[in-house]
């Protein structure tokens, strides 16, 4: 039996699917990112430049990994509950920090975890007084040391919530469900 579902019926019938596919591709976001960082040499030297790039990375890990954890719009929260998994202390304090991490430095620039300097200089040119600002910021890899443990983590979980979709929809009948915010969808009242 097959079952068509269409995007406003699946806030009723499916949200808790909808939220571990989701959370599967933000998992699976966050770990390609996280595997990229692993391929840099911690003793090599890299520049400013370079570091920000890394940066981008990172930061891209922890807002895809943040997502499931996060409110959003008609979906559900993901828990460990939900997926069945209870984490090590370890683990725990990661997702702590990760979740920390993109609510007081990505996503917001919550004062007190800023790194930043910002001082002035006063120098004479041209006979004339000059003010000049001079700024500098942390860029650093939050993560970098633990790069390794986050790929291991965030494969454990995309392997608990693939295994909890597999047991969900087992009892279900067969599901048709696309959510595609690029296509145009007939209302069906020009047909006729």
């Amino acid at each position: 039996m097959e079952k068509n579902i269409k995007d406003g019926d699946a806030e009723q019938l499916l949200p808790r699917q909808i939220r571990l596919v989701q959370s599967l591709a933000d998992f699976q976001m966050a770990c390609s990112a996280m595997e990229f960082i692993c391929e840099l040499d911690e003793d090599r030297l890299v520049t400013r430049v370079e570091r920000r790039r890394y940066r981008c990375f990172e930061d891209t890990a922890v807002i895809a990994y943040g997502r499931a954890f996060t409110n959003a719009n008609n979906l559900p929260l993901l828990s460990f509950k939900q997926i069945k998994i209870s984490p090590s202390s370890d683990e725990r304090a990661l997702h702590e920090r990760l979740l920390e991490r993109r609510n007081k430095v990505i996503a917001h620039s919550d004062a007190d975890r800023q790194r930043i300097s910002f001082t002035t200089e006063c120098f004479s040119l041209e006979n004339k007084l000059v003010m000049m600002p001079r700024w500098d910021f942390d860029d650093a890899l939050e993560f970098f040391a633990e790069r390794e443990a986050l790929v291991a983590w965030f494969g454990t979980l995309m392997s608990a919530t693939s295994k909890r979709l597999f047991e969900q929809v087992q009892s279900m009948s067969e599901i048709r469900f696309v959510r595609d915010h690029t296509l145009i969808v007939s209302s069906g009242a020009e047909e006729g």
